[in-house]
């Protein structure tokens, strides 16, 4: 299993910080290198979707992605075939694959060599696609972009980092160019992982204060179902974990079980159940996960609602 270590910070404390990043130094980058190259022997396409440690079958990665293709179709739709597209932290190429079948060109980059090979044999049948290995920071290619994608890669950077990276990728957008972010999120405040597997869940709220300070413009957010579905399977299986010690912890039979429960009264499991916790103002799931649909506007041209971003 891997070693967690959580700590919870308030955005408060976060904003206070946040005018000398040079202090705020949370994430070990040699940790995450690491864990993404090859934690447990897990395959690159599970750990990439974040299937791996809970024994999920790969169909639930698959319906995770599923999921998450239709909740932003309609962003993806207003960029044209004739588009050109940098997915930035591509992990094992599934986005870069979807972006090749709509698009002229795509351009996916990654720093884990694990990740890279996975990508470069997903998409090895794809004329217009092409996987590049290095930091997202300092090594991206040349030339503007109609569609950057940015996949759950702002977790595993400090503030600092994020800010960093955003403002290089608002050198690559075209006028008009759609940034579209991904990110897993907290309701309220900060909360910090340590340990073998490292990464900062920040709040809706808190990505908006990023946004405004790089320049970006939030124009929607949209609840990640998909990933929520995941979750909700992944903290069953650490209660099964936890409150019957007598069953095997690391079970693929038990967790192809309890996901296929899981589907099987999806009417209850992945929407009544969330929200009648919810009712109840319980954090539960405790993770979630959103869509930002970003773009490089004049601020002072867009209503203040529209600045900072609908939530649905």
């Amino acid at each position: 299993m891997i070693k967690k270590e959580v700590v919870r910070i308030s955005e408060r404390t976060l904003f206070a910080m946040k005018e000398d990043y040079s202090v705020q130094k949370q994430i070990d980058e040699h940790a995450v290198a690491r864990y993404f190259n090859g934690a447990e022997g897990s395959s690159a396409a599970a750990m990439s979707m974040m299937a791996h440690e809970h024994n999920l079958p790969s169909n639930a990665a698959k319906y995770r992605l599923r999921k998450e293709l239709s909740i932003i179709s309609g962003w993806l739709g207003a960029v044209g075939e004739a588009g050109r597209v940098l997915d930035v932290g591509c992990g094992a190429g599934a986005w870069v694959e979807i972006f090749a079948n709509c698009y002229k060109s795509v351009i996916g980059i990654e720093n884990s060599p694990l990740m890279v090979e996975a990508a470069r044999k997903r998409v090895a049948h794809l004329s217009n696609a092409q996987i590049l290995q290095g930091d997202g920071r300092h090594d991206l290619p040349t030339g503007q972009f109609d569609l950057i994608f940015l996949g759950g890669l702002c977790m595993y950077l400090d503030s600092g980092d994020v800010v960093e990276l955003l403002q290089s990728l608002k050198s690559r957008l075209s006028e008009g160019g759609l940034l579209i972010l991904r990110e897993s999120t907290v309701r309220k405040g900060v909360l910090l992982v340590g340990g073998e597997y490292q990464a900062i869940y920040r709040s809706v709220d808190m990505y908006s204060q990023l946004f405004e300070e790089v320049g970006i413009s939030c124009l929607e957010v949209r609840q990640n179902s998909g990933y929520a579905n995941m979750v909700i399977a992944e903290e069953f299986i650490d209660f099964r974990r936890k409150w019957l010690p007598f069953l095997p912890k690391d079970s693929t039979f038990l967790g192809y079980l309890t996901w296929w429960i899981l589907r099987g009264i999806t009417p209850i499991s992945f929407w009544a159940l969330p929200q009648v916790v919810s009712k109840l103002n319980i954090p539960w799931p405790r993770l979630q996960n959103h869509f930002f649909k970003l773009q490089l506007i004049n601020s002072e041209s867009l209503p203040q609602d529209t600045i900072f971003g609908r939530v649905s």
